[in-house]
Parts: C-alpha cells; sequence; structure tokens
C-alpha cells in the first residue's frame, strides 16, 4: 500500500477533520445549520453535514450547472473522476473544477480528484433515477453494440424513446418469462437481452449501463455553467431615473393618504385576519387606485409598523401606529428609504392578494381568495427570490430593461430546485413591486436603487438628489384651484387638504376650492377669518375674489341647523322627578335637558336603566315609537383565537456572526483532541467505584499526569475533559483544565470515571 493510500481519507469525518480553520469556517457560514446544536467533535459534524434535512438546504441554494454536476456524480459509475464528470456534463475539466471546489467546501463532494465521491444524501435527495437515469443492474452484458444491433431497428426505437428519460414504460405481462428464441415483439426481444428489465408487472426500466452507452457516455444533454444572458431593451438611463424617482414619491404620498384615511375611518379586522374586499375597494376608489395597488401600499405600511390591528372597544380595528406619527417627521427620503427596506426584507408575498393560494393547508383555504394584511401570507421564499431577482436587475447593462422571461429564466438557473411555478411568480411580481416602489423606471433599475444591494450605502442619500425641495406656498387661481409648484411642506399640505380638495398629484399637484371642501375646514374648527388669513399668507398669487366671496358665502349659513348624538334620552310629566335626576350624581351618566319634560343621556340605555333602577327609581324601557321595549339576556359568544402561520420553517436560513463560527470551531477542535487523547477503550461499560476513582486522581496530581475524567455537570449533562490534576482534598479536585487553558476545580462526586492518558 503506497503512502498515499494510507493518507487518504476513508470517511468525510476524517476528511473534514484534516480541514484548517478557514475550510470548515467557511462552511459553517455557508451550511449554518450545522452549528446548531452545537457540534461535539468533527465525527458529530459530519454526522450532521450528511443529514438529508441539511443536505436538501444546501442543494436547494445551489446553481443549474452545480445541480448537474452532483446528478452525474449520483448517475456515474463509481470511482467518478474529473475526466469522466467533465465528459459526462459535456464541459472541459478547466471548467467543472471550480465549481467542483465549491461542491468540496460545502462538502456535498468529498475525496480527490480521481475517487469523487456525493454524500449519501445527494444520492437520496436526487432520487433513483438522476438525469433521467433508471437503476444500475448487476447483470454483465459484454458487447452492447451488438446486442442492441441483434435486437432489431424497432427495437432500437424502443431505446431511443427511453434514452434521454423518463427510462420507464408501460407494458402488459412485463415480468413474464422470455428468451431470445421465443420473443417475438420489440419489447419481448429487449427483455430476452436484458436491455431493459421488468420493474413492476407493467412497467420496463432501461438500466443505467444502457442508458450512459446510449448517450454516449454523456449524463446531461446540455449543461449551461453560466447564467443565462439578461437580454432587454435600451432605455435612457436619466429619464429611467427621474421616472423611478416620480413613483417613489408617489409611493410615499400613497401611504400618507391611506393611513390619514384608515385613521379618519378606521375597518374591521376579519375574523380570519386582514381587510376585506369591501373594505379594500372601497379604499381603492377614495384614492383613486386598482386594488392591487392598494394592498401593495397597505402591506408595505404593516411591514414598516406603520398600520396594525388595534383593540377598541369591543372590536379589532386596523389603525396607523404610533410609528407612523414618527415617520411624517423624516423628510420624503427618509420615509421612502423605511418602505422600501421594509418590503425588500419582509416574508410576505404581497402578489398572493386577491389570488387563490394553491398553498392553503385546506380544500377551503385553497378556494379562497388571499386578502390584504392576511396572516398567512408569510413565505420564507420571498426575500430570497426578491434579492435575486434585484441582483439581476443590478447586473443588466446600465440603461437595459431586462425583459420580464429573461429574468425568470436567469433567477431559475440560479435556483432550479427552489419554489418552481411559484419562485416564477415571485420574480414577476417583484418586477411589478420594483416599478411601484420607484426602484426601477420604464423596467431598468434606477441608479439610486443599487444601494439597497450595497450594505454599506444610504438608500435614502441615494435618491435624495431626485427628491425636489418641499415649498410652503402655493398659487391660487381664479378657477377656485390651487397649484403647488412641488411637493408641500407638512404643515401646509395639511391645512390646505382641509379647505381644498386634490385634483392631481405629481412633483407638486392641483386643490380645487368648492362649497364642500370649505364647508369641511368649517367642521374641523376653522372660522372665515383664518381662511382668509391663511390663503393670504401662503399664496405667491393674490386671492381671487371669487374664492373670497365662496369662503363668506359658506361662513354664513354654516351651523344654522345643528345635530347632536344622544345614546338614551328619558320623558317624565312629573316635574320633581325631573328635578331630582339632574341634581343626582350618577357613576358614568351625565343628564342634559332639552324640553321641560325631556332629559337626554350619551349613556347606553343599558347604563342608564341600571343606574336609575340602583338609585331608587322605576323606570320602563320603551322603543323608539315608544312601545315597551322587552328585553332578554343574548348569548355571550367567545371569540376563537386568531392564530398566524408560517410555512417551511425547516427552510429557515440563518447567519453565524463570526463569534459563532469561532466559538463552533473551538467547540470542535476540543472535541477532536478529546477523542485523541480518550484513554483505548473510551467510557468504561461499568463505573469505577468513586475510592478508586478519587485514587486514580490522587496518583495523578502527585504523578503529574494528564488524566481524562468524565464529568457530570449540575444539569446532568456528561463531558469529557483532558486535565492536569493538582491536588484532591475537601471533596474537591483542584486541576489544569488543557482545553480551557485555565485551573479549574471539580466535585469529585459529580465525576464519573477517571483514566491516564498515555504521553
Amino acid at each position: 500500500m503506497s503512502n498515499s493510500e494510507r493518507t487518504r481519507p476513508r470517511t468525510l469525518a476524517e476528511a473534514l477533520r484534516g480541514w484548517g480553520d478557514d475550510e470548515l469556517g467557511y462552511l459553517l457560514r455557508h451550511r449554518p445549520d450545522l452549528a446548531s446544536p452545537m457540534p461535539s467533535d468533527t465525527g458529530q459534524l459530519a454526522a450532521r453535514v450528511t443529514t438529508n434535512a441539511s443536505a436538501a438546504r444546501a442543494i436547494n441554494r445551489l446553481d443549474e450547472f452545480s445541480v448537474d454536476l452532483l446528478e452525474a456524480l449520483s448517475a456515474l459509475p463509481e470511482p467518478v473522476d474529473l475526466v469522466s464528470l467533465s465528459e459526462g456534463v459535456g464541459q472541459p475539466a478547466e471548467v467543472v473544477d471550480p465549481r467542483l471546489t465549491e461542491l468540496r467546501r460545502l462538502a456535498l463532494v468529498w475525496g480527490p480528484d480521481d475517487d469523487l465521491r456525493p454524500i449519501r444524501a445527494v444520492h437520496e435527495l436526487l432520487g433513483p433515477t438522476p438525469a433521467g437515469l433508471g437503476p444500475v443492474t448487476a447483470r454483465h452484458f459484454g458487447d452492447l453494440d451488438q446486442l442492441i444491433e441483434d435486437a432489431g431497428p424497432e427495437a432500437r426505437e424502443v431505446l431511443a424513446k427511453l434514452t434521454w428519460g423518463p427510462p420507464t414504460g408501460s407494458v402488459e405481462k412485463a415480468d413474464r418469462p422470455v428468451t431470445i428464441a421465443s420473443a417475438k415483439t420489440p419489447v419481448e426481444r429487449l427483455l430476452a437481452r436484458g436491455l431493459v428489465v421488468p420493474r413492476d408487472p407493467n412497467t420496463v426500466v432501461l438500466p443505467r449501463q444502457i442508458g450512459l452507452h446510449l448517450r454516449g457516455g454523456r449524463v446531461l444533454a446540455t449543461t449551461q455553467p453560466v447564467p443565462p444572458p439578461l437580454a432587454g431593451r435600451p432605455v435612457s438611463a436619466g429619464i429611467a431615473d427621474r421616472a423611478a424617482a416620480g413613483a417613489a414619491l408617489d409611493l410615499v404620498r400613497h401611504v400618507d393618504q391611506a393611513l390619514e384615511q384608515l385613521g379618519t375611518e378606521p375597518p374591521p379586522v376579519l375574523r380570519t385576519g386582514g381587510l376585506g374586499v369591501r373594505e379594500t375597494r372601497s379604499l381603492a376608489g377614495r384614492l383613486g387606485l386598482d386594488e392591487q395597488t392598494v394592498a401593495l401600499v397597505l402591506e408595505i405600511a404593516y411591514a414598516a409598523d406603520l398600520l396594525a390591528p388595534a383593540d377598541v372597544g369591543n372590536t379589532e380595528l386596523w389603525l396607523p401606529t404610533a410609528t407612523y406619527d414618527d415617520w411624517l417627521e423624516l423628510d420624503t427620503a427618509h420615509r421612502w428609504s423605511i418602505l422600501v427596506g421594509a418590503w425588500f426584507a419582509g416574508q410576505r408575498a404581497i402578489g398572493l392578494v386577491g389570488r387563490r393560494d394553491t398553498g392553503g393547508a385546506t380544500a377551503a383555504a385553497r378556494e379562497r381568495l388571499v386578502n390584504a394584511l392576511a396572516p398567512d401570507l408569510e413565505r420564507l421564499l420571498a426575500p430570497e427570490i426578491r434579492l435575486l431577482t434585484m441582483r439581476g436587475l443590478a447586473l443588466a447593462e446600465p440603461g437595459t430593461a431586462v425583459s420580464e422571461d429573461a429574468l425568470v429564466t436567469w433567477v431559475a438557473w440560479h435556483r432550479p430546485r427552489r419554489g418552481g411555478p411559484f419562485r416564477d411568480d415571485l420574480v414577476r411580481w417583484t418586477i411589478a413591486e420594483a416599478a411601484l416602489l420607484g426602484l426601477t423606471g420604464l423596467g431598468a433599475l434606477a441608479a439610486h436603487a443599487h444601494a439597497l444591494l450595497d450594505e454599506g450605502a444610504d438608500l435614502a442619500e441615494a435618491i435624495q438628489p431626485l427628491v425636489p425641495e418641499p415649498v410652503d406656498h402655493v398659487l391660487l387661481q381664479a378657477d377656485l384651484t390651487a397649484v403647488a409648484p412641488g411637493p408641500l411642506v407638512r404643515s401646509v399640505q395639511d391645512e390646505l387638504a382641509a379647505m381644498a380638495d386634490a385634483e392631481s398629484h405629481g412633483g407638486g399637484g392641483v386643490f380645487r376650492f368648492s362649497e364642500g371642501s370649505i364647508r369641511r375646514a368649517f367642521d374641523l374648527g376653522r372660522t372665515s377669518a383664518q381662511l382668509h388669513a391663511w390663503l393670504t399668507e401662503h399664496s405667491r398669487t393674490p386671492v381671487p375674489q371669487p374664492l373670497s366671496y365662496l369662503i363668506d358665502d359658506v361662513a354664513r349659513r354654516h351651523g344654522v341647523l345643528r345635530i347632536g348624538a344622544a345614546s338614551t334620552y328619558l320623558r317624565c310629566d312629573d316635574e320633581d322627578v325631573i328635578t331630582r335626576l339632574l341634581g343626582t350624581t350618577m357613576p358614568g351618566v351625565r343628564f342634559r335637558r332639552l324640553a321641560p319634560t325631556v332629559l337626554v343621556s350619551p349613556a347606553s340605555p343599558d347604563q342608564v336603566l341600571t343606574r336609575l333602577r340602583d338609585a331608587g327609581f322605576t323606570p320602563l324601557a320603551e322603543t323608539f315609537d315608544g312601545v315597551v321595549h322587552i328585553t332578554a339576556p343574548a348569548p355571550r359568544r367567545g371569540r376563537p383565537v386568531r392564530r398566524r402561520t408560517s410555512r417551511d420553517f425547516a427552510d429557515s436560513t440563518i447567519e453565524l456572526t463570526e463569534d459563532q463560527v469561532k466559538a463552533v470551531l473551538e467547540n470542535v477542535r476540543v472535541g477532536d483532541r478529546l477523542a485523541d487523547d480518550r484513554p483505548e477503550g473510551g467510557a468504561p461499560d461499568v463505573l469505577a467505584a468513586p475510592a478508586e476513582t478519587i485514587g486514580v486522581l490522587g496518583n495523578a496530581a502527585e504523578a503529574g499526569v494528564r488524566t481524562w475524567i468524565s464529568y457530570v455537570d449540575h444539569n446532568g449533562e456528561a463531558s469529557e475533559r483532558i486535565v492536569e490534576p493538582v491536588r484532591v482534598a475537601d471533596g474537591w479536585l483542584t486541576a489544569y483544565d488543557v482545553d480551557a487553558d485555565q485551573p479549574r476545580t471539580y466535585a469529585l462526586h459529580r465525576i464519573a470515571a477517571a483514566r491516564l492518558v498515555e504521553s
């Protein structure tokens, strides 16, 4: 046996033990699930690497060419070397070798170039027919070309149909006995020669050896080692940036308007969560947007914590949050960057709103249309595909509007095993959402959007040059309109919105005064003098006479007829009782006299009735038309708990910090040293008597010999350690912990076993 064969690792665990800290650190960073819980040594790390769950996470993040290499390694007869692998995928070795190195670094493949081995989980995850090849048969065929020639031209046509997969065909009585002499049909001639074999009574399958031979040694017909091109149409980069900036301003305005509307008339939260279709349609009509855009606006506000459900009395309503008030104080660029950041990192698949959820847990759920703000919109695949889509747009040539189909194909090449049709839908939804968010213009990625993919860049700073400065004045026109020459300062915008209706939006906007809008300002507490003064102060043009007349005319008629609210009325012909009620103090109940025999109260009839009876009165309830009202207690019902669900938690990704990676490496190295220093035979099956253990430790302390101990901590967990005993006394062992590189004390009654370590 040569020295190279003796030093060649026989198992994956042995291979990993030969890795340096940089290599193991790379593995942990790219397969972070291996670190939880922390592996005790390389053997445990190797066992975790080969589990199907961990390997599936790693394979699902590979691109198409890497998956092709794994399929070829799984399909080719062992041992597989670099040359046969290159021939199997039809690519030169210099193209295959770098990608093979990456697969080794991810511990999906191990071994030298002349003996490449995919881990067991790769074979299991790729299935029994990798690359459309059938199972391996133990039969020895000899001259395959001659066998195929002898089967005849019709049989060769059957083989041609099975060559590139699927490798199975339906045949009646496939398992019937047949010989070369008795074979009559093409399939029988193939069965007699073993060129196809029965898989079950109705199915034949092409053996892998035959399939590879018919393919000329190729495992895959075509492979693509580089991603497909990001083709598209040219656009003006400057115009695209300005169009994207305009969409960004519109997004901020839409979020502001939507939340102001919800703050004024908050809609209820559905029993199953989310916002009802009727409420969404109503809000869309008020904002002048389509329902899908409104859903996106609300979802982005929800992701940015600007909108949340809140309990108001006995009802749960959608209301703006306190964060929304803080958001309003920011400038436009920072408000926009907060919205985009929340969308980019969020897990909600907004594109599902208004569609049927084909991935629902029940048949009813799959038939139901998904509501905006529904609690089950989380998809862990969403941020991953969103990031890939934005990267694809960023990699395109500047001023190129990448076609949707090209981008879908590009993302599919990078994640061939993730999502399928849903992945493609996510790409299309991301493209549409990026346009509404102001990240793309005319289909091309805007210059300021590149900051979203650069961790060190400031998104708000990137778009700031394209955001016009807010103005504090308007231009009043004789046709009862006010023109804003730019985005208005928040206080000016709020005041103008109170007295005029917005007719158009853009960099500025046009607002129209009407009788209804002026009356709205009076309803909000403004006076005619305040309106005249404000318009004079904030208009760069004189206040038109028609607008002044309109304000004065509405002011003369405003408030002539008054209306108020009263939940309860009381009528009584006895003046003494009326007087007593007005002079009586009742908790939570107040009365106001409207007529000599009529009192009203803002409290509910039930509450007033209870308080009056507690005070010694004997009232009688009646309906609106004066009929005596008989009440019966209504049955009480509790609301079911609304639970939010998420999907594919097994595929959730985590990122390890450098400190966590270092801690795992240290723990693995400590475990490996313990394994090396463990006495031959390991831990004893039968624990030694305490006196014997103390004797071993005493002798080790006296001789200064390193000792292996099995120690049980206060949680009952056993661990192995190599120590250098210094002193045994008073029920404690004082020793130098070799791995921790510091002295420690151990309770003797917790030391289960001890053995001297030979130097």
